[in-house]
């Protein structure tokens, strides 16, 4: 079966409609009988109190946000335990939604229609509602949609027409009762009034749209649904007296009997009937589809319809058999009722908010815990990673430096001497030239210039290293020495100076590549102290 959805603007109209319920007949006459003319400060205090409950199921709810409240009893309870909660929160629903249907036969026979039997109204109710529950959620909220309107103006022209008989002398004295009568008035004005909220945990949020409109919706619906019936309890009291009220077993309907405008607008309290149908009939849905749906899940069925007709069925004989008279049913719902409603609807839900939080808060700490441990693993990791790291990476790094001093300077004090070979061999070849006797010449022009070179290359190792300046220093003497030994050889005789100049030019040669390869700025410095 598809998943339902309904508007925010929806939901606020099921809970205002929902809220009223039958409690806009039955609720004056039984805080009346207890608190008296004080009844209206006992249900100004329920609405209030009212807000701290739908904050527990919003809170509840926001635990659970994908399921239902009957899914979310097996989730936070488990299997076993979910179950036997859900089966007496069934009962309490199933059973309401039967007393509903008492209440619409027992009105319409009373106060409408004496002559027709109550299974008659009970029977055509009951299908109005499975064949509301067939068609689904979001009929059903357009049902709602297109009745609220009428409700708010009905209301507001009753108010309006029975305003010119209120009596405020009814009200005096204020703040008269006890304190144990207005805390029984109140729980009963709850009972009635919020308990049966829980039933919209089944809407929400998993099928509203606007979660977020959703839950201020929640709030608006409960506060106007509030405030309308402290107004129809507070008009009962004005106009018809405490006494008078707590007598009568339907009081706003007494009251809207009292409705006279000029001996010609009168008798029509059928308009106030048709606002607590209105209203009976939101409620009396939201009973049957929770019961129905609630079956069908604790069954693994996927779809609750073939569940409608058999369980409507039940629901007509149970409404004939719940309470055997009114005097019953006004016991039970001064007596019983509350303490039922208030363990399912109350209790319950603090016990599953209790539950899922405990449960909530031992799986975040154990995550955390976790995630804790991981990244403690993963910084040992890092650490362990970023030393090997370093260390294979300093070791190599150090000695290819090293090679490469050494091989540069290698390379410099080879292309230096390489470089002195064939400087020397020329000014030799010149001064052999010009003058006959130039052996001792030459070795003593090609020394200055080799030492010449030498400080030249000593100088400029300096500003790289001083451990290259210590291993350049016997690299360039040996060279040094090789030169003046290749040169003095020279200077022997013009042959060997021809082949001397001849290996010099190559050796001079394949130095400059290998210069170019490795240090190319140390040989043109090179070769510029050089010339």
């Amino acid at each position: 079966m598809e998943k339902e959805i309904i508007s925010s603007r929806q939901f606020t109209i099921i809970t205002l409609l929902l809220s009223i319920g039958t409690a806009i007949l039955i609720v004056p006459s039984s805080i009346a009988s207890s608190s008296k003319q004080d009844a209206w400060i006992a249900a100004s205090i329920g609405v209030l109190l009212s807000l701290l409950v739908v904050k527990l199921f919003l809170t509840l709810a926001n635990q659970t946000p994908k399921l239902n409240f009957i899914e979310a009893n097996e989730k936070i309870l488990g299997r076993f335990l979910g179950k036997f909660t859900v089966v007496g929160f069934l009962s309490l629903t199933f059973f309401s939604a039967g007393e509903l249907l008492y209440f619409i036969g027992i009105f319409m026979k009373t106060e409408v229609m004496p002559e027709t039997p109550t299974l008659a109204f009970a029977l055509l109710f009951s299908i109005i509602i499975m064949y509301a529950a067939y068609l689904g959620l979001e009929t059903f909220a357009r049902s709602a949609e297109i009745l609220f309107p009428m409700f708010v103006l009905i209301f507001i022209f009753f108010v309006v027409c029975i305003t010119p008989q209120i009596k405020f002398e009814n009200l005096q004295p204020i703040m008269e009762a006890s304190k144990t009568s207005m805390f029984y008035s109140i729980v009963r004005f709850m009972s009635v009034f919020s308990f049966s909220l829980v039933l919209l945990l089944m809407i929400y949020p998993a099928r509203v749209n606007v979660q977020q409109s959703a839950k201020k919706g929640f709030y608006i619906g409960t506060i106007i649904g509030g405030f309308v019936l402290v107004t129809l309890i507070t008009l009962s009291i004005l106009v018809l007296g405490p006494a008078n009220t707590a007598s009568r077993t339907f009081p706003s309907y007494a009251l809207a009997q009292r409705i006279s405008i000029g001996n010609f607008l009168q008798r029509i309290e059928i308009i106030m009937a048709f606002m607590w149908i209105t209203s009976i009939y939101i409620r009396t849905f939201m009973y049957f589809y929770t019961t129905v749906v609630g079956i069908a899940q604790i069954m693994k069925l996927k779809d609750h319809r073939p569940l409608i007709l058999p369980m409507g069925i039940i629901m007509v004989g149970l409404s004939q058999i719940v309470h055997p008279d009114i005097v019953h049913s006004s016991i039970y719902n001064d007596e019983i009722w509350p303490i039922y409603a208030f363990v399912c609807t109350i209790l319950l839900p603090i016990l599953l908010l209790i539950v899922a939080v405990i449960r909530n808060r031992k799986s975040q700490g154990n995550s955390a815990e976790m995630g804790q441990a991981d990244s403690n693993q993963g910084q040992l990791t890092d650490v362990g990673n970023a030393n090997s790291n370093q260390g294979n990476q300093t070791k190599p790094e150090n000695t290819d430096s090293d090679q490469d001093n050494h091989a540069n300077n290698d390379n410099t004090d080879s292309n230096q001497g390489n470089q002195t070979k064939p400087e020397n061999t020329d000014s030799n070849q010149d001064n052999q030239t010009n003058v006959t006797n130039t052996g001792t010449t030459q070795d003593n022009q090609a020394k200055p210039a080799t030492m010449d070179s030498k400080q030249d290359n000593q100088t400029n190792n300096a500003n790289t290293d001083s451990t290259q300046d210590n291993q350049v220093k016997p690299d360039n003497t040996i060279s040094n020495q090789d030169n003046q030994e290749k040169t003095d050889n020279t200077v022997s005789t013009q042959d060997n100076q021809d082949k001397s100049a001849t290996t010099n030019s190559s050796q001079s040669q394949a130095a400059s590549k290998q210069d170019d390869q490795a240090t190319p700025d140390k040989t043109s410095s090179d070769k510029k102290s050089l010339e």
